[in-house]
């Protein structure tokens, strides 16, 4: 056999196999972000994300490409049940596809720029619509004796196809204010029963417990186990104010502080967790509040599928040589696949957080019998997963990185080439850090009064208490004198990169005092390595969620630094020598916009508080992790809503909870006081 035949062979088998393929890899891709879509809210992993990327693209193109392919086909003979053609298509595949471009409950966007992009799939809605219908014609002229199969399902294309345009135009910033306005007006009236003196006295009250607003918030009949849904419901009302750029009122946000004083730093970060759960349904999935309308949508759509599951089936049980075996098998696995899509997706809805809360708030025993029976069951947790977040923090630690950056192969060194990650591992944010943060966020939160609006320097300046980035704490310690130069440089960055540099060198300085035994290191010593690799991993992949600043030169500049001085500065996190000889090389050879100099002279400065001034290693480490969630918060409260919703769709981020606690407890320029 030539080349030629066989050229002609492949052509041949492309052909005939080409819009087989092309429909089953567009119902292949429904399938996987079906399965995996969701699993962005609380895994954090490069791979998935980068796969539901790259499915999510091709959905809409494959699907787009199969109509054009089918559209041109369909037709282009004439047939019927008695004489068949071997190029006969099924006319319903044609909205099969238009069902497909609907796309799956569990993704709509998956960025969150993808929502101002609703005009566009609006008008992409009308030109499929035209093809599928154009393609559905010209079965029409073939006499395709099952032709009435295609109607249902161009109905249930419709359906999801509308319902998908629709929540891309809730979630984009112009509708969604608008309807922040709403709902900005009916918390307003929720909280009108109550006067400022009635908040303000409670607030006063230091021991007093939420029992009080509960039970005037209608929240002290609902079940234990669903108490914290209706909480983090309630805080999730004011968070979509706050996203639409509104500002609350002081009743609003007095009311969540109320609520979070007198919880636990557990309890407290699990509402927000639930409560960002809410944010990423309504930003990227079909999933939210329940309503009627969506339900009978859901229910049309399921019995259109099956009715035409039903009518094929029948009309192949009489007309059994109306299409080609291959084509019956195609048939049949489409049909079957969105029948089983669209059962997930009901199912996916029933146990999710929003069905759990609508049970909830019935307020009934059978309704409660039913939640906990849902709660507790094994396929909640299967499908669920029990996480709103992924729980951890993305460690880059820049000595580390630039010295081991010369391996032969480094699967990081393709995520860099990607622009993807600069991710070396992952640390579990421990119960530990959750208590010191909420701790000094309710310290921050005592120093200010809503009742006093006069100024008190240093008491109740909001944006003074927003602006502490370690100045607050060191100040505590009296040690300004000797370090506050290192958190009052302009460029946060400049402060965030020493404090890196500083942190690492005296963890190598005091690790071997503590015989080499990791399980012997302080928990301050570990919360402030963490915090501190976290914080630049962020300046590295996500600067957008830190203040503005020259931090990628600043952070390049010293990795230039680490690398040419590698040698001096592996002797010194080895002991082997001293920091001074190598702080006086810096000074004369290092850069200026490094951050390598003034981070090791940081770190001499924080030594000599043990070796001069008698302090415990314990007590140092203690005043650096203070530090450290003291600059955590001051990025968390300089960054807007946008940049901290987008970082949901990576499992989420650290620094997105602690600012969205801050703004519940009241710290935030968006709370009103008037």
């Amino acid at each position: 056999m030539g080349i030629h035949d066989v050229s002609q062979t492949v052509h041949k088998l492309w052909n005939g196999w080409e819009l087989r393929t092309v429909i089953l890899l567009s119902l292949f891709l429904q399938v996987f972000l079906v399965l995996f879509a969701s699993r962005r809210k609380y895994t954090a992993g490069f791979w998935l994300g980068t796969f539901v990327w790259l499915a999510y693209l091709s959905a809409d193109r494959v699907a787009t490409f199969s109509l054009g392919i089918l559209a041109q086909r369909l037709g282009d003979s004439e047939t019927n049940c008695t004489n068949p053609n071997p190029g006969f298509i099924p006319a319903f595949w044609a909205p099969v596809l238009l069902a497909h471009l609907g796309g799956p409950d569990t993704i709509t966007a998956y960025s969150v720029e993808d929502n101002e992009l609703w005009l566009r799939h609006l008008l992409e809605l009308g030109s499929q619509v035209v093809v599928a219908f154009y393609a559905f014609l010209r079965s029409w002229w073939s006499k395709d004796p099952l032709l009435f199969v295609a109607v249902p399902i161009f109905l249930a294309g419709m359906i999801k196809y509308g319902e998908r345009i629709g929540v891309l135009r809730s979630a984009s910033s112009e509708q969604l204010m608008s309807s922040k306005y709403k709902e900005m007006n009916e918390l307003r009236s929720q909280f009108n029963r109550f006067s400022n003196s009635e908040f303000f006295e409670m607030t006063d009250e230091l021991e007093t417990t939420d029992e009080r607003l509960i039970q005037r918030l209608g929240l002290n009949d609902i079940i234990p186990e669903a108490k914290f849904l209706h909480e983090a419901n309630l805080f999730f009302q004011m968070f979509g104010v706050l996203h639409a750029d509104l500002v609350l009122s002081d009743s609003n946000h007095l009311a969540s502080y109320l609520i979070l004083r007198n919880k636990t730093a557990e309890d407290a970060f699990h509402i927000i967790e639930v409560e960002m759960g809410f944010m990423y349904d309504v930003l990227f999935t079909k999933v939210s509040r329940i309503r009627l309308s969506h339900i009978i949508r859901r229910a049309v759509s399921l019995l259109c599928f099956v009715s035409a599951l039903l009518a094929f089936s029948l009309g192949m049980s009489k007309n059994n040589h109306a299409y080609l075996t291959t084509e019956i098998t195609v048939s049949y696995l489409l049909l079957v696949g969105a029948i089983i899509i669209e059962i997930y997706g009901a199912v996916f809805l029933l146990f999710s957080d929003w069905a759990m809360l609508w049970l909830s708030g019935q307020k009934k025993p059978l309704f409660n019998l039913v939640y906990r029976t849902i709660w507790s069951s094994l396929f909640r947790s299967f499908l669920h997963n029990n996480k709103w977040w992924t729980g951890s923090m993305a460690q880059h630690n820049l000595r580390s990185a630039q010295l081991t950056e010369n391996k032969w192969f480094d699967i990081s060194i393709i995520k860099k080439l990607l622009g993807k990650s600069h991710i070396q591992s992952w640390e579990v944010v421990s119960l530990e850090l959750k208590k010191l943060i909420f701790e000094q966020l309710k310290d921050k939160r005592s120093r200010y009064s809503y009742r006093m609006r006069t100024y008190d320097p240093g008491k109740n300046d909001l944006h003074e208490i927003l602006s502490e980035r370690g100045d607050q704490v060191i100040g505590g310690e009296r040690c300004l004198e000797k370090l506050g130069w290192s958190v009052n440089c302009s460029d946060f960055n400049e402060s965030l990169l020493m404090w890196h540099i500083a942190t690492d060198i005296c963890y190598h300085y005091d690790f071997p005092k503590d015989g080499g035994d990791a399980n012997n290191v302080h928990p301050s010593c570990k919360m402030s390595i963490s915090l501190s690799n976290y914080m630049v991993y962020l300046l590295c992949d996500c600067p957008f969620l830190l203040p503005k600043g020259i931090g990628k030169e600043r952070y390049n500049q010293t990795c230039i630094d680490v690398s040419q001085f590698s040698t001096s500065l592996k002797r010194i996190i080895s002991g082997g020598s001293d920091l001074d000889g190598f702080i006086e090389t810096l000074e004369l050879q290092g850069s200026q916009v490094s951050g390598l100099f003034n981070g090791s002279k940081l770190a001499k400065a924080l030594q000599s508080l043990v070796t001069e001034d008698g302090w415990e290693n314990e007590r140092k480490w203690e005043m650096i992790s203070k530090v450290w969630v003291e600059m955590l918060t001051y990025a968390a409260s300089h960054c807007g809503w946008k940049e901290h919703a987008q970082s949901l769709t990576r499992g989420g981020e650290l620094v997105t909870h602690v600012c969205l606690l801050m703004a519940h407890l009241g710290l935030s320029e968006q709370c009103l006081t008037n």
